[in-house]
């Protein structure tokens, strides 16, 4: 058996002090991806309020990314000696003053100071749940509490980002981040009773969690979550104008459609945790093989609104069935320094996210039309699936010649 395959019988199921602890993850994920995205719900508001274009006050979620990207994993490896539980309140302490400044602040100047430090912990947080839900159950649950936990960040996107904007329309923008933080306030509080007496994984040096990057397999990886998310996110970012200006949606009709493409994310996130358990490797097939066809049937039939419609959620599906199994995978190649690659990894997303959004801008100003944008995401998530394809055949060369 190789070191990707799952079974599924040898192990019981993970006990409800695991589930706890997993369910307490989640919500505390919730509130920290819904702080990250409430600023586009409320952009125009917050525009007003401090005196800025909405194009300056979109920088406000540049702002956020890039933290995350530079900051989480030199955060990660600053902190790699602080105890599970002082790291814990200490991040979400950090996290609760950045939103409550956020909500405070009067000036962009301002705003853009407290979003750096409410995003300063994101990706540390992020990656410390994900490594603590692994550690709490057997190898062949590894998947499905990666998935359980990162359903955080689906439900931010599905239910926390339009409950925020509806707060804060009703009430003011400052009010949803206020929200947030009394709520993650909270969570943290049940997170730390829950996981205070979980096992502590030894500390590592510095120089033994940075050992991990000369690793083939971990940077394997990295290049496949690089490739995937690039792949979504060029049509992704322009998603909205894609549905509206090509396809003929109305503007009423792509907020319906987004919520679509949010609840297949959801569904495929939960999927990709499952079969991941089973075999990794032969998840990861299916999941960018899947977006492979996706992107590619859109690039053909999107001008079908009848098509386009339902395939949104299969768009959804695919490409968040991925999150799952490549974490696992990640995890399992750096499993010296799991926080380390896993922040590393949430930093990647960030910056594929870019990266997506920015072949996106080039494709469109080099005179293509929003049309082409399914076709360039169908090519980067075939480049993934050969990427994958060589770093399985490497291993499995490997593997036969240590066996001789």
């Amino acid at each position: 058996m190789t070191a990707t395959t799952r079974t599924e019988t040898a192990t019981p199921v993970p006990g409800a002090g695991a589930n706890a602890a997993v369910f307490w993850m989640l919500l505390a994920v919730f509130g920290v991806g819904t702080v990250e995205y409430l600023v586009a719900g409320v952009l125009p508001d917050i525009a007003g309020d401090v005196k800025v274009s909405d194009a300056t006050a979109g920088l406000l979620v540049t702002v956020y990314a890039v933290t995350v990207m530079i900051g989480g994993p030199l955060l990660t490896i600053v902190t790699t000696r602080v105890p599970r539980t002082a790291l814990i309140i200490g991040s979400m302490a950090v996290f609760v003053i950045g939103t409550l400044g956020t909500a405070l602040a009067h000036s962009f100047a301002l705003l853009v100071v407290f979003r750096i430090v409410t995003a300063l912990p994101h990706a540390t947080f992020f990656a410390l749940c994900l490594v603590l839900a692994t550690s709490l159950v057997p190898p062949e649950f590894q998947g499905r509490v990666i998935a359980r936990v990162s359903l955080g960040l689906n439900l931010a996107t599905v239910l926390g980002v339009p409950l925020g904007t509806l707060i804060g329309g009703e009430f003011g923008w400052r009010t949803s981040f206020v929200v947030v933080a009394v709520f993650q306030t909270l969570v943290t509080v049940g997170l730390v009773a829950v996981t205070r007496r979980a096992p502590a994984r030894p500390a590592g040096s510095i120089s033994a969690e940075l050992t991990v990057f000369t690793r083939p397999s971990v940077w394997a990886a990295l290049t496949l979550t690089a490739l995937s998310q690039a792949a979504l996110f060029v049509v992704f970012t322009y998603i909205a104008p894609y549905l509206r200006d090509y396809t003929g949606f109305s503007s009423g009709h792509v907020t319906l459609l987004l919520f679509v493409f949010g609840i297949g994310s959801v569904a495929g996130n939960q999927l990709g945790g499952h079969f991941a358990d089973r075999s990794i490797d032969r998840t990861l097939f299916v999941a960018l093989g899947a977006l492979t066809v996706a992107l590619g049937l859109l690039a053909l039939f999107g001008s079908s609104t009848w098509f386009t419609a339902p395939w949104l959620f299969v768009l959804g599906a695919a490409g968040f069935s991925i999150i799952p199994p490549l974490a696992s995978k990640l995890i399992t190649a750096a499993s010296e320094a799991p926080n380390l690659a896993a922040t590393v990894n949430i930093a990647g997303f960030q910056l594929a996210n870019a990266a997506g959004a920015w072949i996106g801008s080039t494709t469109l100003s080099l005179g293509a039309s929003l049309a082409s944008l399914p076709a360039v995401g169908a090519a980067l998530a075939l480049a993934a699936v050969l990427a994958l394809a060589v770093g399985t055949r490497r291993t499995l060369t490997r593997t036969a010649g240590e066996g001789r």
